[in-house]
């Protein structure tokens, strides 16, 4: 009874911090997007939806597939210290080599292409969240299982950023300074974060050797497959959207997303906190693994449903109290993304909680490349005709797509019997 007390214990808390940095990084932000959408208006705001997910970019090419592949490592060897300080010193030099490759990727495809060079500043502005991402290492405090570290920092950070954006931003042309604001708030929780691993002497911080970084590279290589061909259907169609339909359809789309977000942060807590006790018991103990998925399951079923519910029935109110009259055509987009908070719910339990635990790696990227071609023949017929609704409607599709496919192969496998569990 004790030894169950003590793992489940942990897994609360972890979700609890995890809920912490879901209101850092998408509710937060709501209490200043109502400011934001009338003082820059669409267009502004259009551009820098498109500045930052053009950013994303880079930051998934630095996080390369260490959030799932190191998190899990960390998570198996959480009690050797030599292990994991090795893990760590390895996957986070990685990063930094990834980071230069980033920046060097990025200035001459701005300054080059016609489109992007007018603003070129504010992509560079945008490049400081990378350089945050690359400071914080979120996957190993991850499969330390110490998320409330990670809450705290990015909370306190978030809320010493939120006077500034009422400070410097007045008029459309402010909208750099959203950009400086969260990469400044990005760095701080960064370098807040290394501080805290040098005071606990958590790591032991020494050069891990070249044939170590390969390592990191080789281990995340398939993972980070994974994630190219999740942005492939994700932040890709909004890039195609601000390409062929311009920023005041990307300032609509970009708007219903930050509420589909947010919505859907309300399972993300769950996800974090689960991948590293699934990933353990996996392969320790099956059966408590799939008595595990299972609560998982109703508790993704009955907030997702909700958040989903929510999103379509006070779409119309949450536009006109976030955007103002003028983002007005943004309700339909967000009525069309509502029932995204479920699917990707049920998606990711099945696939990240559940398939990638058990060693299912290839027939997870077999889904998600065939995503990332469907999403990639729909969107621009769909952008060009149907603008942000058919963004949005490509999305569902596409998801809907995702999430079935994975409860078939699931089926098929036996994986969503618990005798299969347990005889593992």
């Amino acid at each position: 009874m004790s030894s169950t007390r003590s793992r489940t214990s942990p897994l609360r808390t972890n979700i609890a911090a995890m809920s912490l940095v879901q209101i850092s990084n998408y509710l937060l932000p709501l209490i200043t997007l109502p400011y934001l959408t009338r003082v820059l208006g669409a267009e502004a705001f259009g551009k820098v939806a498109f500045a930052q997910i053009l950013m994303s970019y880079l930051v998934l090419l630095v996080d390369y597939g260490f959030s799932w592949s190191a998190t899990r490592a960390v998570a198996a060897d959480r009690n050797d210290s030599e292990k994991i300080s090795l893990i760590f010193t390895a996957t986070w030099a990685t990063q930094w080599l990834l980071l230069a490759l980033a920046m060097a990727i990025a200035v001459p495809t701005i300054l080059l292409a016609d489109r992007l060079r007018p603003d070129a500043w504010l992509y560079a502005a945008g490049f400081t969240s990378v350089i945050g991402g690359t400071l914080f290492p979120v996957w190993f405090l991850q499969g330390l299982e110490r998320l409330e570290v990670v809450a705290m920092l990015q909370l306190v950070a978030r809320i010493l950023a939120l006077p500034a954006i009422f400070l410097l931003i007045g008029e459309p042309e402010d909208g750099i300074w959203v950009l400086l604001i969260n990469g400044a708030a990005s760095i701080l929780s960064g370098i807040a974060a290394l501080a805290w691993l040098w005071r606990q002497r958590v790591v032991r911080w020494a050069w891990p050797g070249w044939l170590n970084l390969f390592d990191a590279i080789r281990d995340g290589g398939p993972l980070f497959a994974s994630r190219i061909s999740i942005s492939l259907y994700t932040t890709l169609v909004p890039i195609v959207l601000g390409w062929v339909a311009g920023p005041v359809a990307l300032g609509y789309f970009h708007l219903a997303d930050k509420l589909r977000s947010a919505g859907q942060a309300l399972l993300s807590p769950l996800s974090q906190a689960l991948f590293p006790r699934l990933s353990h018991l996996a392969n320790t103990d099956g059966a408590a693994a799939f008595k595990l998925i299972r609560r998982s399951a109703l508790a993704t079923i009955f907030i997702g449903g909700l958040s989903s519910g929510a999103l379509w029935l006070f779409a119309d109110w949450l536009i006109v109290i976030l955007g103002g009259p003028q983002f007005g055509p943004a309700a339909t987009v967000l009525q069309l993304l509502s029932p995204l908070p479920l699917i990707i719910g049920l998606s990711n339990l099945l696939g990240v909680q559940m398939m990638l635990p058990r060693g299912l790696n290839a027939a997870f990227n077999g889904i998600l490349l065939t995503a990332a071609a469907t999403s990639l023949a729909l969107i621009w017929p769909m952008a060009s005709h149907w603008g942000a609704e058919g963004a949005a409607a490509t999305i569902l599709l596409v998801e809907f797509m995702v999430t079935s496919c994975m409860t078939a192969i699931l089926w098929h496998k036996g994986l969503l019997k618990p005798e299969t569990w347990s005889t593992r």
